[in-house]
C-alpha cells in the first residue's frame, strides 16, 4: 500500500443520474423503519464512467494490496461501507455510511480478494461510540478515530513496514488492523511481494558491476525504472516493498547511485524522490502494547469462506475436488456451488464431508458419529481438506476406524446443514436442544432434527429487530413489492397487500416451507449484530427443490441470494428449475466414469445455462437426459434403439422388419427424412447415437464432433446418382 493523490471530483458524480441516486437515497432513510422493509439496492448507472478515473488515480491496481486489476475485475471500493459498519468487538451500526454511497471521497478500486474476502463490512474505530453523525463528510470524518489506513489520506508509512521477504510488519495499532482486516499478509499475496523484491535487488545487483559502463542502454533503463518507483503514477506492482528493497540498497550505496544520476542526462539530477528513504523511528513499548492487544482481538474474527475442497474415501466417494469462485462478478455477491448428479453418486456424501470438516472437533466428539460408517468400504483411513480465502492454513478433517481428528476445535464461521427433509417440530421431531453457537448441522445427518419454531422464535423478536433485520430479508425472500409491508402479530409473520392483511402461511404450502427453513436460517445467524444482507457464513442444503411448488423451485435460489447475499451456499438437487439464478461455474455436473469412479465435469465444456429453456436444460450436458418425451414413446425409443444398436450383420430378418415398422410409427412423432439420403444421414447419426449412450457420459460437443466424423464419412461412400 502506497500514499495516493486523490484526483478532482468528476463531471460525472454531478450527473442527473447520480443526483436522482442520491435523493432517492435520502428519501429512503427518512422514513420510518418499518416503512424501509425493502432494502435499498444502491444502484449505480454510471459505474464505468465513475471506475475510469479511479482507475487512472489508483494506477489500475488495488488500492490496498497493490495487485494489478482490470476495469472489470477491479471493485468500485467503498472505504467506509454504505450499508453497514462492522466493529471489532461484534459491534454493529446497521445505517452507516449510506449517505457517503454517492460520495467521491469514500471511492476507490480494490481487488476481489481485499474487498470481497477480507475487508467486507468491517470498518472498525478506536471508539466505537465516536461514529460520525448521519450526514457527515469530509474534514468531519476524520475525528472518527478509524482503524483502517486510507491511501489518500493518510501516509501508509507511517503505519505499514514493508520487509524484503515479502512481510509486511505493523508501526502502530492502525498498521495492525489494516493488515488483519485486509489480510496483506495471506500467503499468496507474500510470494508475489518476496518475489517481486527478489527482481529488483538482483537487477540492483547488476548497478554494482555494470559490464558495459554506466551508460549501457540496459543500466540507464534500470535507473528510470527505479525512479518510477517513487512517482505518484507508478502502474507497477507492489511498489512498497520494492521500495523498501532500494532504499536499503540506496543506505550502503549512495555514492554509486548518485554517479549513476550525474551520468544519466535524461534523469533529474535532485534525489527528492528519496526523501522517504531515512529510516523510521523504533515502535515504541505503549504502541507495541497496543498492537499485541488489537493483535489478540483480530484473532478471534470469524471469517470463512470456502475455496476449495478435497475428498478422499468418505463414503461412496474415493477422490474428488471441487473449487469454488471468489465472488459473482455481477454483483460481488458470495459465490454458490451447485452439485447435479444422479441419485446415489455422492452429493449428499460431499455435503456431509464439508459440514464434519468444519464443525470443529469439540462438535465431533459431541455427535458420536461411527466413523466406520462414513469410511469407504475397503479402506483404512480418509480425509477431507477444505481451504478458504481467508486462511492460509487448510482445515483438515482425517478419520480412520479409530476415530475423526479434525485441525480445528470449533467451526471457523457460521456453519449451517440441511438434509432433503427438513420438517417443522411436531411429536417426536424436535430440533436440536444443544445446539451450539455457530454451529447447525444436525438436520443433515439426521431427518428427524427438526427445524426451528418459527412462531416461538418470533414470539421473543422485538419489534426494533423485526424492522430492522427480519422484515427486510422476508421482504427479498418473497420477492414483494414496494408498497407491500410485513407485519409481526403473535409470533406470526403477516403480509398486507392492497390494504388486505392476511398470515403468510396461509397463502400457500409454498410461503410455509419458505417461512420455516429462512427462519430457522436468521435464528442461526442472530448472534451476528449485522442485518442479514451483511451475515457472513456457509449454509449446505441438500435438494433445494424438495417441498417447494414448481413455481418457487424457480425462485428459490434468487430468492436465497437477494436475503443473503454474503452466505455461501452450496446445495444439490436434480430439478432443472432450480439452476436459475447461478452463473455459469456455479454448477458442478458429478458422474461415474467407465470404471464407476465419481469425478467431477470441467464447467469449461458444459453449456451455459443462464439462457436455456427448462426442456433444453434437461437434455444439456448438465443433467445427461436423453429426452423429455412421454414414457410410452420413450419405451418405443428404447426399442428402436436396441435394435439399431445391432451390428448390421448381425439384424435378424425380424429385426430389420421391426426397425422399419418402429421408423415408420415414429415418423408422426419426429421428421427421420425427406429423401434416401437424409435417411440415411439420419441413421448413421443415430447409430454413432448408441454409441454415446452405451460408452457412458460424453459433452454434447464431443458426439457432436464424431456425429460430424460418421456423417462425412457415410457421404463419402455413397454413390448419389439414386437420389
Amino acid at each position: 500500500m502506497i500514499k495516493l493523490r486523490r484526483i478532482a471530483e468528476p463531471p460525472v458524480m454531478h450527473s442527473p443520474s447520480i443526483e436522482q441516486e442520491r435523493r432517492k437515497l435520502s428519501e429512503y432513510y427518512r422514513l420510518d423503519t418499518q416503512d424501509r422493509q425493502r432494502r435499498f439496492d444502491f444502484p449505480l448507472r454510471s459505474v464505468r464512467k465513475i471506475k475510469e478515473p479511479l482507475m487512472a488515480m489508483c494506477n489500475g491496481k488495488c488500492v490496498y494490496c497493490e495487485s494489478s486489476v482490470s476495469a472489470t475485475q477491479g471493485n468500485l471500493e467503498y472505504f467506509r461501507p454504505r450499508a453497514g459498519a462492522r466493529g471489532l468487538g461484534g459491534e454493529y451500526a446497521p445505517y452507516h455510511y449510506w449517505w457517503l454511497a454517492y460520495e467521491w471521497d469514500n471511492l476507490l478500486i480494490s481487488c476481489q480478494i481485499c474487498d470481497g474476502k477480507y475487508k467486507r463490512d468491517f470498518f472498525p474505530l478506536e471508539d466505537e461510540s465516536q461514529r460520525a453523525p448521519f450526514g457527515v463528510i469530509g474534514s468531519g470524518l476524520r475525528t472518527e478515530g478509524a482503524l483502517l489506513i486510507d491511501p489518500c489520506q493518510d501516509d501508509p508509512d507511517d503505519h505499514l513496514d514493508f520487509q524484503p521477504d515479502g512481510l509486511v510488519r505493523s508501526r502502530t495499532k492502525k498498521g495492525e488492523v489494516t493488515i488483519k482486516i485486509l489480510g496483506l499478509n495471506r500467503a499468496e499475496l507474500l510470494d508475489r511481494r518476496r518475489q517481486s523484491a527478489q527482481e529488483l535487488s538482483l537487477f540492483l545487483s547488476l548497478l554494482q558491476h555494470p559490464r558495459r559502463g554506466k551508460n549501457a542502454p540496459e543500466v540507464i533503463a534500470l535507473v528510470q525504472r527505479i525512479q518510477a518507483l517513487y512517482s505518484p503514477n507508478c502502474r507497477a506492482e507492489y511498489v512498497a516493498v520494492q521500495r523498501r528493497v532500494f532504499n536499503d540498497w540506496y543506505q550502503q550505496h549512495e555514492n554509486l547511485w548518485t554517479s549513476f544520476i550525474q551520468t544519466d542526462a535524461t534523469s533529474p539530477s535532485d534525489l527528492t524522490f528519496l526523501e522517504s528513504s531515512a529510516p523510521h523511528k523504533e515502535v515504541s513499548e505503549i504502541e507495541e502494547a497496543k498492537i499485541k492487544q488489537v493483535s489478540l482481538q483480530l484473532s478471534d474474527l470469524k471469517r470463512f469462506s470456502i475455496k476449495s475442497i478435497d475428498i478422499e474415501n468418505f463414503k461412496s466417494l474415493e477422490k474428488i475436488s471441487l473449487q469454488l469462485p471468489p465472488v459473482n462478478d455481477k454483483e460481488s455477491r458470495e459465490s454458490w456451488l451447485l452439485l447435479l448428479g444422479d441419485n446415489g453418486i455422492g452429493k449428499s456424501s460431499i455435503l456431509q464431508a464439508v459440514a464434519l470438516a468444519l464443525a470443529g472437533q469439540n462438535q465431533l466428539n459431541r455427535l458420536q458419529l461411527d466413523p466406520a460408517d462414513y469410511l469407504r468400504r475397503g479402506t483404512s483411513d480418509g480425509k477431507v481438506v477444505i481451504c478458504s480465502y481467508e486462511h492460509d492454513h487448510p482445515v483438515v478433517l482425517t478419520f480412520s476406524p479409530a476415530g475423526f481428528q479434525a485441525s480445528v476445535n470449533e467451526a471457523p464461521t457460521f456453519i449451517l446443514g440441511y438434509g432433503s427433509t427438513r420438517l417443522l417440530p411436531k411429536g417426536n421431531i424436535q430440533p436440536d436442544p444443544n445446539r451450539l453457537p455457530y454451529l447447525n448441522i444436525g438436520n443433515l445427518f439426521d431427518y428427524s432434527v427438526a427445524l426451528s419454531d418459527p412462531h416461538k422464535w418470533l414470539r421473543d423478536v422485538a419489534q426494533e429487530e423485526f424492522d430492522e433485520r427480519i422484515a427486510p430479508a422476508f421482504f427479498d425472500v418473497l420477492a414483494l413489492r414496494g408498497d407491500d409491508r410485513l407485519l409481526l402479530s403473535d409470533g406470526r409473520i403477516e403480509i398486507k397487500q392492497f390494504d388486505a392483511v392476511q398470515p403468510l402461511e396461509e397463502i400457500s404450502d409454498g410461503y410455509k416451507t419458505i417461512v420455516g427453513l429462512v427462519a430457522d436460517i436468521m435464528q442461526t445467524l442472530a448472534s451476528d449484530h449485522a442485518t442479514y444482507h451483511n451475515t457472513q457464513g456457509i449454509v449446505l442444503l441438500d435438494e433445494i427443490g424438495n417441498h417447494l411448488h414448481p413455481r418457487w423451485r424457480l425462485k428459490i435460489v434468487g430468492a436465497l441470494r437477494r436475503a443473503f447475499p454474503k452466505l455461501q451456499f452450496i446445495v444439490t438437487t436434480h430439478e432443472p428449475l432450480c439452476l436459475r439464478g447461478l452463473s455459469h461455474g456455479e454448477v458442478v455436473v458429478l458422474v461415474r466414469d467407465q470404471a464407476a469412479k465419481v469425478r467431477t465435469l470441467d464447467y469449461t465444456l458444459l453449456p451455459d445455462h443462464s439462457a436455456m429453456r427448462v426442456d433444453q436444460l434437461l437434455t444439456s450436458d448438465l443433467f445427461g437426459l436423453l429426452n423429455v418425451m412421454d414414457e410410452d414413446l420413450e419405451t418405443t425409443y428404447e426399442e428402436y434403439y436396441r435394435l439399431l444398436s445391432k451390428k448390421t450383420e448381425k439384424r435378424t430378418k425380424a429385426d430389420r422388419a421391426k426397425i422399419k415398422r418402429l421408423s415408420g410409427k415414429l415418423a408422426d412423432k419426429e421428421v427421420l427424412g425427406a429423401t434416401p439420403l437424409i435417411q440415411g444421414i439420419y441413421q448413421a447419426i443415430k447409430e454413432e447415437y448408441l454409441d454415446f449412450k452405451q460408452e457412458g457420459f460424453q459433452t454434447k460437443e464431443a458426439l457432436k464432433d464424431e456425429t460430424v466424423s460418421v456423417v462425412k464419412d457415410y457421404l463419402d461412400k455413397q454413390e448419389l446418382d439414386w437420389l
